[in-house]
């Protein structure tokens, strides 16, 4: 190997070791991404429901892709190579997707009922929280508002419950993309 390629993998393991004692604060601009989209898929479950599983095919595969792009962007541009956590960020959001496409298995074989329907939030829940222990803590939030929503949906048959998550989800993105916006601007 090269002594300059060297040095330079030198460099990304010091920067990376030094990175993994800071909780990332997360991307403002993919906050504020995934609250639009939460707020327009989640109220389409109860105003058109007939569209809910288009949008979040479309919506959770290029938006998915959208998120890596824009992650990988901004490791570029702040001069951080951690593959280690890049890799992490992968698998969990790979195995959410899975974890979503089972989730609509039932659906798919039985068509849709309430609590079939309902077993998205849970996933949310489950994808979201774990999200918020293992990578970014905002996200833990969100998790927790989902289980609330699947609670409320299955357990109350609250109506609207779709949409007041998705409401309560979303402010709560746009609440954590302030937070990491304040914390990059503080930030050397």
């Amino acid at each position: 190997m090269i002594k300059t390629e060297q040095l330079q993998q030198d460099l990304d393991y010091v920067r990376a070791a030094v990175h993994r004692g800071e909780r990332s604060a997360g991307i403002p601009a993919l906050y504020l991404f995934w609250a639009a989209m939460i707020l327009i898929g989640f109220a389409s479950a109860d105003f058109a429901p007939r569209l809910m599983m288009p949008f979040w095919i479309v919506v959770g595969i290029s938006g998915g892709l959208f998120s890596w792009w824009l992650g990988a962007r901004d490791e570029r541009r702040r001069g951080i190579r951690d593959v280690a956590l890049g890799r992490r960020y992968g698998l969990h959001w790979a195995i959410g997707g899975v974890g979503y496409l089972l989730t609509a298995l039932p659906i798919v074989v039985h068509g849709p009922s309430n609590e079939s329907v309902a077993g998205f939030l849970l996933t949310t829940g489950i994808v979201y929280g774990l999200a918020g222990v293992h990578l970014e803590r905002p996200l833990l939030w969100c998790g927790l508002l989902a289980f609330a929503g699947y609670a409320a949906l299955v357990a109350l048959a609250l109506p609207y419950a779709w949409t007041l998550t998705g409401a309560l989800m979303a402010a709560c993105l746009v609440l954590a993309a302030g937070f990491a916006a304040r914390a990059r601007a503080a930030a050397p």
